[in-house]
C-alpha cells in the first residue's frame, strides 16, 4: 500500500483520470440501465457519476501529510442537510419536470442513491486537512458573489442572445419547453432545474473533479488554454455511458468529431476562465456549468451553429484578454503547491 501511496502522490493527475474512469465506466451499465427503467440501479449510476470528484477526494485523502482535525459533528451535519436538499430536489425534479408519479418506493430509492452527493458536499467540512482545503469552496460564497451572477447569466445571455440573430438569419432558432407554467410556477420549476443540474452532477460529480482537482495540477505545468485543452480530451468520452443512455450516436465517428464536441471544448476553456478569476472557486464553475446545462434543457435551441459561433467569440475574447496561452505565475491560487504550508510540488503527468 505504501508503494502504491508514493506512486499516487507522484502522478496525481494520471492516478486521478485512472480513478475516475475506473468508476465512472466500471459502473456506467448501472445508468444505462436506469434509462431503460432499471430504477433501483440509481443508486449505482450516481455514484458513477460522481466518478471525477471521488477520485480527486480519494487522492488528496491518501497524499495528506497532515493529522486530522476538528470533530465529526460539523461533517455529519453538512451531509445531513446536503442529504435533505438533493433528495427533496431529486423527487422534485423527477415528479413536477419528468412526470413520473410519486411514489413511496421512489422516495426509499432516491433516499439512498443521494448519499455520494451528499458526501462530495460534506467533505467541504471533512477532519483530513487536505480535503477540506481542496472541497471547501464549493460551499463557500463569501467573495465570490460577483463571479456567481455572472456564471449564472453567462449562457441564459448568449442562449437568448441567440433568439434574434437566429430570427434575422431566417433560421429556425428555438423551442420553448413545454413545461406549461407561468409566473412563481415557472420560476419554481427553473429553480428545481438549475439545482437538480448544479447537484446532479454538474458540480458536486464533475467540477469538485475536473477544474477542483485535476485543472490546478495541469497550471502547475501548463498554460489555462492547454490546460483546458488536456481536460477535455478526457472529459468528453467520461460522458460515454451518460450519452449512451440518452440515446447519442456514440459509436459513429461523426459525433464525436461534431458540434457537441466542439461545444464542450470551449465550454472547457469557459470553465478554466471562471476558476482562475474567481480564485480557484469550485462553487462558481459548478453554478456556469449547471447554468449551461439547465438553460439548455428550457430552451430547445435549434439553430446550434448559432450559438456556437456566439460562445466561440465569448472564448477568443477570453483567451485574449487573459492571455491564457502564458502560464500563470506559481504562487497563483489555482496553481496546485503541495499543501498550504509546503513549497510547490513538481507535478509529473507520466
Amino acid at each position: 500500500m505504501a508503494k502504491l501511496a508514493g506512486w499516487i502522490k507522484q502522478h496525481q493527475v494520471v492516478a486521478f483520470f485512472l480513478i475516475a474512469f475506473a468508476i465512472t465506466w466500471g459502473l456506467g451499465f448501472s445508468y444505462v440501465a436506469v434509462y431503460r427503467g432499471a430504477f433501483l440501479m440509481l443508486p449505482l449510476g450516481v455514484v458513477s457519476l460522481c466518478g471525477p470528484a471521488l477520485a480527486g477526494i480519494i487522492i488528496t485523502a491518501v497524499t495528506n501529510t497532515e493529522s486530522r482535525q476538528g470533530s465529526r459533528r460539523s461533517q455529519w451535519i453538512v451531509f445531513l442537510i446536503a442529504w435533505a436538499v438533493s433528495a427533496a430536489v431529486f423527487v422534485a425534479h423527477t415528479v413536477r419536470i419528468d412526470h413520473s408519479p410519486f411514489s413511496v418506493g421512489m422516495v426509499v430509492v432516491v433516499s439512498v442513491s443521494v448519499v455520494p452527493v451528499a458526501f462530495v458536499i460534506s467533505t467541504a467540512r471533512s477532519r483530513i486537512p487536505a480535503v477540506k482545503r481542496y472541497v471547501s469552496s464549493l460551499v463557500r460564497l463569501r467573495g465570490v458573489e460577483g463571479w456567481s451572477l455572472l456564471a449564472l447569466g453567462l449562457y441564459a445571455a448568449l442562449h437568448l442572445l441567440t433568439l434574434p440573430i437566429s430570427r434575422l438569419l431566417g433560421k429556425p432558432f428555438v423551442a420553448v419547453n413545454p413545461l406549461l407554467r407561468t409566473g412563481l410556477a415557472l420560476m419554481g420549476l427553473i429553480v428545481v432545474k438549475f439545482l437538480y443540474q448544479f447537484l446532479f452532477f454538474n458540480a458536486t460529480g464533475e467540477e469538485v473533479g475536473w477544474r477542483g482537482f485535476a485543472l490546478p495540477r495541469l497550471q502547475a505545468r501548463v498554460s489555462p488554454l492547454i490546460a483546458s485543452l488536456i481536460v477535455t480530451v478526457f472529459w468528453i468520452p467520461w460522458h460515454l455511458f451518460l450519452w449512451k443512455a440518452q440515446g447519442v450516436p456514440v459509436m459513429t465517428w461523426k459525433y464525436w468529431i461534431g458540434t457537441n464536441s466542439l461545444l464542450i471544448i470551449l465550454s472547457s476553456v469557459v470553465l478554466t476562465w471562471f476558476y482562475n478569476h474567481s480564485r480557484g472557486s469550485i462553487l462558481v464553475v459548478g453554478i456556469a456549468h449547471a447554468a449551461e446545462n439547465s438553460t439548455a434543457r428550457l430552451l430547445f435551441i435549434q439553430d446550434w451553429t448559432t450559438y456556437l459561433v456566439l460562445k466561440a467569440i465569448v472564448v477568443v475574447v477570453m483567451i485574449l484578454a487573459d492571455r491564457m496561452w502564458r502560464r500563470l505565475p506559481r504562487d497563483h491560487p489555482t496553481v496546485y503547491c503541495e499543501s498550504a504550508v509546503e513549497l510547490p510540488a513538481a507535478i509529473t503527468l507520466q
